[in-house]
C-alpha cells in the first residue's frame, strides 16, 4: 500500500508544531518505499560496477602488458553507474529530469562555485585517464605545494590519484595537482641520466682520479652500457619511439645499437683554490633504486680512493 505523503500542523499563536504521530515522510511525493528501492539499488549497483571493473582489469592485464589496463573498466564501472541514476531517478523516484535540470540550473552558478576544486579534479582525470599524462608504474615528482618526493602511481580515478612514496606511504593526490604543477616523469623500462659531484685535492694526479671513477662507474650493472639482453631489446623499441625534435637520439638510432654511447661521464665542474670538483653523469634503469645505486658507486669510489692514496677535498 502506497503511503501518501502529507503535513499536519496544530499553530499555537506564533509557533508551528508539526505532528509527526503519522507515519508521513517529509519527501515531497515521493514515497518512503520508492526512497529504500533506489538507495538499495544504487548500493548494489555501485558495489556490483566497481567488482566489474576490477574483473575486467584483471581480465586484460593477463591478455595485453599494458600500464593503462584499468582504464576500460574504470569507463564501463562510470557508464553502468551513469545509466543506474538515470533510470532510478526517472522511474523509481519519478523525477522530470527536464524540470529537474532546469530546477538546478538555478542554484548552477553557486553549485559551480562550490564544486569548483571538484570539477577541476575530475577534468582533469578525464584528461590523465585519457591523454596518458601518466600511467600505472610510473616513478613521479610533483613540484609545488603540497611536494612529493619520488613515488610509484598505484591507482588513477577520475578525482584522484594514489601514490606510493618510497618508504611505503600511500598518497592520495588531487588530479589537479598533475595540471596545475610542474611534474617529474619516469616511465618504465627508461633510462635515466643522473649526476653526482666528488671534491678531491688539486695535489691528486687529476687524470688518475677521473679513471678510478669512470672505472668504477662503468664496471657498475647496475648502469649502462652494462645491459641485460631483455633491457637491450627494450631500449630498441623505445629508441624507435624518440620524438623528431630530439636529435642526438635520432641520430643514433641511424647508427648499429652501441650501448656505450652512454658510458659514465666524468667532468671537470669547478677548481677553487686546491679542490677540484668533479661532476659525473651515469645512466640507470632502475630509477627507483637511485639512491642506493649511487651511494654503492660513492662506497666503491672511496675504497679505490683510500688504496691510491687520493685525497678528498
Amino acid at each position: 500500500m502506497e503511503v501518501i505523503l502529507s503535513f499536519r500542523y496544530l499553530s499555537f499563536g506564533n509557533s508551528i508544531i508539526i505532528n509527526m504521530s503519522d507515519p508521513i515522510s517529509l519527501l515531497g511525493n515521493v514515497s518512503f518505499t520508492n526512497l529504500v528501492i533506489f538507495i538499495i539499488i544504487f548500493a548494489v549497483a555501485s558495489l556490483f560496477t566497481n567488482l566489474l571493473s576490477i574483473v575486467i582489469s584483471n581480465l586484460i592485464k593477463t591478455k595485453i602488458n599494458n600500464p593503462r589496463y584499468k582504464v576500460p573498466g574504470k569507463l564501463v564501472q562510470y557508464f553502468l553507474m551513469f545509466a543506474v541514476t538515470y533510470h532510478g531517478l526517472k522511474y523509481i523516484l519519478g523525477f522530470e529530469l527536464n524540470t529537474l535540470l532546469a530546477t538546478l540550473g538555478i542554484f548552477g552558478i553557486a553549485v559551480a562555485f562550490a564544486t569548483q576544486q571538484t570539477i577541476q579534479n575530475f577534468i582533469a582525470g578525464i584528461f590523465i585517464l585519457g591523454g596518458g599524462i601518466i600511467k600505472l608504474d610510473d616513478w613521479v615528482e610533483i613540484s609545488g605545494l603540497p611536494s612529493t618526493g619520488l613515488s610509484q602511481v598505484k591507482d588513477i580515478s577520475l578525482t584522484r590519484t594514489t601514490l606510493r612514496e618510497e618508504n611505503g606511504r600511500l598518497i592520495f593526490v588531487p588530479n589537479s595537482i598533475f595540471i596545475n604543477s610542474k611534474l617529474v616523469k619516469y616511465s618504465g623500462g627508461d633510462f635515466f641520466k643522473v649526476s653526482f659531484s666528488l671534491k678531491v685535492s688539486g695535489d691528486n694526479d687529476l687524470e688518475k682520479v677521473r679513471k678510478i671513477v669512470f672505472d668504477i662507474c662503468n664496471k657498475n650493472e647496475k648502469i649502462l652500457p652494462n645491459i641485460p639482453v631483455k633491457e637491450k631489446s627494450i631500449l630498441r623499441k623505445l629508441l624507435a619511439n624518440i620524438p623528431v625534435e630530439n636529435k642526438d637520439l635520432l641520430s643514433f638510432l641511424k647508427k648499429r645499437f652501441d650501448p656505450n654511447k652512454f658510458e659514465p661521464v666524468v667532468l671537470i665542474g669547478d677548481i677553487n683554490e686546491n679542490k677540484i670538483t668533479l661532476n659525473v653523469w651515469i645512466w640507470l634503469w632502475e630509477i627507483e633504486n637511485k639512491d642506493k645505486i649511487i651511494s654503492s658507486i660513492l662506497g666503491d669510489i672511496l675504497k679505490e680512493f683510500s688504496k691510491n692514496k687520493i685525497k678528498l677535498g
